[in-house]
């Protein structure tokens, strides 16, 4: 049952058992519980046990007397909260005043009036249980105060002293042995919030005009709070009177400040993020503008930061994004320009996306003074970074942009600054590129390109030409080099040149690979079924497909689909990409060699010093670069090379192939040289599918 809804108790204590009797027989109209202890003894039991409302207390009474059993009923639980009525036979003033003094509610005399002693126990539950419900209700305001961080106080105007709740102090740091009075209060409140906080209290005493206003105050301990004080005016009692709250809302700003924290910073590196780096850029714009000023806008990437995620992993590519970030920063700061320009240089630098860094130079926009700071960023990133005890290198492309020469808004001054960077990259990395149009116009062309690629692969405008390979002694056919074409709707027949590059920078030759790969495998099983010979098919691949883990499974699964014999199926790979990570080469080259496929090794001779690594490749034919066979005939250093291959494919057990042969001449060397196989305008011309088909079952009689 609820403290509310249940019955009064009352315990009498009197140790005559007709004074008992009679106070019970008196107080039976009314709704309580009664209990009853004859001594002080039994009334400290009764009282742990029922925890009575009301205790009728006689004073007189053998062994421990009314008065020390009241004060021991006051220290027991709920003592405090129970009204305590001694009666007594006394009337001398020094007993009242010892009851009182012993914690007493009131007192009743003896003899009793039977008439009015029922009426002056009900008065005294009320007026008990009314104080239980302000006490209550007191708690329950102090406890959610307490919750809220809230305390009062209040404020005559005329007086020294705040009256105040007792957590007052304890929220300011301020000890509660001395009062609380203005001068006291404005020693805890921040220096730079004070002037503030005055203003307000003069305007409120002189306007009779509340106030609400947020300010710091800065404890004796050296915490800080974050205060919300919030005042109201009265007039009472013929005086003006000011009274108010304080809020605690330091966790409130705390959380604003995490909430503005996560909205505006990288967590990764506590560099500004791309939103509020665009804020600072719209704000330089616009004070640019207004005090025809020019600025610079740098836009940093970390050259092959993918490998890095790739090879260690993207914790590692993590705090090496870390590290970068401390080393433009420190770059930055170090500046003498920039520190002539802003205290707050550091914050000029932000995390754009991913490896991307922006830098922005207020009003620099001396092409010496902004090559001296690139110059700084490229080498102070020459150093390695050491991540747990490894050094890695890793250079960064720069592009710069100044306002407002290269851009009069956020999204043109960022582009360009992109296009500037791309140029870096393009132009060997490790470097810095001040825009120009004609990079623009580079990249929307590039661009463009892009566009007709992924269009060109969904509509299927790639086809495939077919170059013959020739045996070198029978000049018989004996396979093909499958080459891509692209028929472009508005420039016509494309070579690989024209758009092989952007393919591989942006992905998209991984798709349109595995299109050549079905296809070739498809046309030349078609071949080989209808003239019945084992027509072999070499297919070129890219660094990017040779780079996919995927690659072998990819290659059964063609096989498998088209019934292509995969000893019919050459692989040309160059040297750069086999050679670009040994470790990783040889499983991948084994993998394929277990689909039964042939692997080539693509224009030979032109790439790394790689004649070491063929005794641990599975390779099975070596091509000579046109390069070396252009000018065989009259270049004797040419003839070397051309010769060397050859011997070292024989000495090796391998394959060798001429690309390029283009004349008789050419053609009667590299076979005095021992070459097996040939390839080039002398025999044939790439060709489509139609005309090759027709060539083929023209000249079927003789293969």
């Amino acid at each position: 049952m609820e403290e509310s809804s249940r019955k009064s108790v009352v315990l009498i204590v009197d140790d005559d058992p007709v004074t008992r009797m009679l106070m019970r027989q008196s107080l039976k109209n009314i709704d309580i519980d009664i209990y009853e202890a004859s001594n002080g003894t039994d009334a400290i039991a009764e009282f742990n046990q029922h925890k009575p409302d009301m205790t009728l207390l006689d004073v007189s009474m053998p062994g421990m007397d009314g008065f020390e059993c009241c004060e021991r009923l006051r220290q027991l639980p709920r003592g405090q909260e129970c009204a305590i009525v001694m009666v007594t036979s006394l009337d001398e003033v020094e007993d009242i005043e010892r009851a009182f003094q012993v914690g007493a509610t009131d007192f009743m005399t003896k003899p009793l009036k039977w008439p009015l002693f029922n009426h002056r126990v009900r008065y005294v539950l009320k007026a008990n249980r009314t104080l239980q419900e302000l006490s209550l209700n007191k708690n329950k305001l102090a406890k959610a105060q307490s919750i809220a961080h809230l305390v009062y106080w209040e404020w005559d105007y005329q007086s020294d002293s705040i009256e105040c709740s007792t957590d007052m102090f304890d929220m300011l740091g301020l000890t509660r042995e001395s009062r609380l009075t203005l001068k006291r209060l404005l020693t805890v409140i921040h220096p730079d919030d004070r002037a503030r906080f005055v203003r307000n209290v003069r305007l409120a005493i002189k306007d009779k005009k509340p106030y609400d206003i947020e300010y710091r105050v800065q404890r004796p301990d050296g915490h800080v709070l974050f205060i919300n004080e919030r005042t109201d005016i009265n007039f009472e009692y013929g005086q003006w009177r000011i009274v108010g709250t304080l809020h605690d809302i330091t966790a409130l700003k705390q959380s604003e400040q995490e909430i503005t924290y996560y909205a505006y910073y990288d967590t990764l590196t506590d560099l500004p993020n791309r939103r509020l780096f665009i804020e600072q850029l719209e704000t330089t714009i616009a004070s640019a503008r207004r005090h025809q000023r020019r600025f610079t806008l740098m836009f940093l990437d970390l050259d092959r930061f993918k490998h890095v995620n790739d090879t260690y992993g993207h914790h590692v590519g993590d705090e090496l994004l870390c590290q970068a970030a401390g080393r433009i920063r420190e770059c930055v700061r170090d500046s003498d320009l920039v520190a002539k320009i802003s205290l707050e240089s550091d914050h000029r630098v932000a995390r754009l996306a991913g490896d991307e860094f922006t830098v922005l130079l207020d009003d620099v926009d001396d092409v010496a003074d902004i090559a001296d700071i690139a110059n700084r960023l490229i080498e102070i990133f020459s150093k390695p970074f050491v991540i747990g005890g490894t050094p890695l290198y890793v250079t960064v492309s720069i592009g710069i942009t100044v306002f407002p020469t290269d851009g009069h808004n956020v999204q043109i001054l960022l582009q360009h600054a992109d296009v500037a960077m791309y140029h870096a990259k393009q132009v060997g990395r490790n470097n810095y590129q001040f825009f120009s149009e004609s990079m623009n116009n580079y990249l929307k062309l590039r661009m463009e390109m892009e566009h007709d690629l992924r269009i060109a692969l969904e509509q299927e405008q790639f086809e495939l030409y077919y170059q013959p390979q020739y045996h070198a002694r029978s000049e018989k056919i004996v396979g093909f080099e499958a080459l891509l074409r692209w028929r472009h709707p508005v420039k016509g027949l494309l070579t690989p040149d024209s758009f092989i590059e952007i393919a591989e920078s942006t992905g998209l030759i991984l798709p349109i690979g595995d299109w050549v790969l079905m296809q070739a495998c498809e046309q030349v099983y078609q071949w080989q079924q209808a003239l019945g010979c084992a027509y072999r098919v070499a297919i070129n691949l890219s660094a990017l497909q040779f780079n996919q883990n995927y690659l072998p499974e990819r290659v059964r699964q063609t096989l498998e689909q088209t019934g292509l014999p995969p000893e019919t199926l050459e692989l040309e790979i160059t040297e750069t990409a086999m050679l670009n990570d040994v470790a990783e080469t040889i499983p991948l080259l084994f993998a394929l060699k277990k689909t039964g496929v042939r692997l080539a090794i693509d224009d030979f001779g032109t790439g790394y010093s790689s004649m070491s690594y063929l005794k641990n490749f599975p390779i099975d034919t070596l091509k000579i670069d046109r390069s070396f066979v252009e000018e065989i005939v009259f270049n004797r250093k040419d003839a070397a090379i051309a010769q060397t291959i050859v011997q070292l494919a024989n000495n090796l057990h391998l394959s060798t192939i001429a690309e390029g042969v283009e004349t008789e001449a050419q053609a009667a060397l590299l076979l005095d040289m021992g070459c097996e196989e040939f390839q080039g305008f002398y025999f044939s011309k790439p060709m489509p599918v139609s005309d090759l088909s027709v060539m083929l079952t023209c000249n079927g009689h003789d293969l």
